[in-house]
């Protein structure tokens, strides 16, 4: 058994009827979710009934449950909206970072193999899966090469739209970039909507009052509507109504219902993730000339490693006291934010302003993340094809999306292998 399989099975839900978890509870499945290629759990947006109670969130799968702790989900932040691990062999007890038990089935116990050979031996991810290790390592290198290379020269193009929509002004665009990767997957649209409602000019006036930026973003986000629930969010609430007079707002632009919340772990709470926005914002009023002068990703990541104070040191939401938890940026989150915003800026610039050194510096910044384990990254090692950095993952998600997908094999160096003759 595979992942790529399991995957399979759980899409198209091709499981026994009256299923139940591990510990004896009741799961019915309402929607396997949407698969994600980003990092990150494999499947967003979930939503499952666990006896008699809905959740909405991410599944994960795994061969082994042990294999949560053999690719470090355990310390990864990300993996904390998990509602579900889906596993093959329930070989251990998997615990959320708080303690308590992670939700798992066990598939192996809901699938009857034989009736489903026939359609999985129809679904090979690859057209080409009998003939792919055959193929020259040549052939598949040029591939990497020419899908990362496509791959960031699309992400870059979107960042131009949103330069050209903003008039050419680099900071704005950089601003509601960045905004956008701050939602990630499940809140990247709320996101960008609030930073197109508050321009980064009116948000630098404020930036010696970090309670100013806080209730303009809270406010326009919809997120300090009644009922107020202790009193920093009353505190909020009370300077954006002064600022909601000043700058002639008419209405809070985003409402709280806008937002995904339900079953998120907290790490990924909206509130949250407005406030790290804040604070780096705050703290760095020129970004664009920060990444074109930094040369190390260390040191940029030092810039998005600002922890929390104060109030958000111990809340994760408004009115509920949270345990003490690591309030600045995790490394995935880092990693995502650099492949979807940092990265593609600096080489939407490079193009721009005709300056290679800043390509180069883009995809240097490139080869220097760690390769990403999502379920496309998980077809191409599945065949033994040797993924060394964030520059092959990212490659191998463009392969897969718009050649594979679309059976563009004749216009694949791996396709031109198997079918020209020599």
């Amino acid at each position: 058994m595979n992942e790529l399989t399991m995957a399979l099975i759980w899409k198209n839900r091709r499981l026994k009827q009256a299923i139940k978890l591990s510990n004896g509870e009741s799961l019915h499945i309402i929607s396997p979710g949407i698969e994600n290629i980003h990092a990150g759990a494999d499947f967003q947006q979930a939503r499952l009934r666990i006896d008699e109670l809905e959740w909405i969130g991410a599944v994960e799968l795994h061969v082994k449950s042990s294999d949560w702790l053999l690719h470090r989900h355990d310390t990864d932040s990300s993996y904390e909206n998990v509602i579900l691990h889906v596993v093959w062999e329930n070989d251990l007890a998997i615990p959320y970072q708080e303690g308590s038990p992670i939700p798992t089935l066990c598939l192996a116990n809901w699938v009857d193999m034989n009736e489903l050979k026939p359609s999985l031996s129809d679904q090979h991810a690859l057209a080409c899966h009998p003939f792919f290790e055959q193929v020259p390592i040549e052939s598949k290198s040029h591939m990497l090469q020419k899908m990362s290379i496509e791959r960031l020269e699309q992400k870059s193009r979107a960042i131009q739209q949103i330069v050209v929509d903003k008039n050419f002004d680099w900071e704005e665009a950089f601003y509601i970039s960045l905004a956008k990767s701050f939602g990630f997957s499940l809140n990247a649209e709320p996101m960008l909507r609030l930073a197109n409602s508050l321009p980064l000019k009116l948000i630098l006036l404020y930036r010696d009052r970090p309670l100013g930026i806080e209730a303009a973003l809270f406010g326009i986000a919809g997120l300090l509507e009644d009922p107020i629930l202790d009193d920093y969010q009353y505190e909020l609430r009370r300077e954006f109504i002064h600022l909601k007079k000043k700058h002639r707002w008419e209405e809070s632009h985003l409402k709280k219902s806008d937002w995904k919340m339900l079953r998120l772990r907290p790490a990924n709470f909206p509130q949250i993730r407005i406030a790290q926005f804040a604070e780096i914002i705050r703290a760095n009023c020129a970004l664009i000339s920060l990444l074109l002068e930094m040369q190390e990703l260390k040191t940029l990541r030092q810039l998005f490693e600002i922890p929390l104070e104060g109030y958000w040191a111990n809340h994760t939401q408004f009115g509920k006291i949270s345990a003490p938890h690591h309030t600045q940026l995790g490394a995935s989150a880092f990693q995502s934010i650099c492949i979807n915003t940092l990265i593609p800026m600096l080489m939407c610039y490079a193009k721009a302003r005709n300056q290679p050194q800043y390509e180069e510096k883009a995809c240097r910044w490139l080869r220097e993340l760690k390769s990403e384990n999502n379920h496309i990254t998980r077809i191409f090692s599945a065949y033994n094809l040797p993924l060394k950095h964030a520059g092959d993952s990212q490659a191998c998600i463009h392969w897969y999306r718009n050649y594979c997908q679309q059976k563009k094999c004749l216009q694949c160096a791996v396709g031109q292998s198997i079918l020209t003759p020599t």
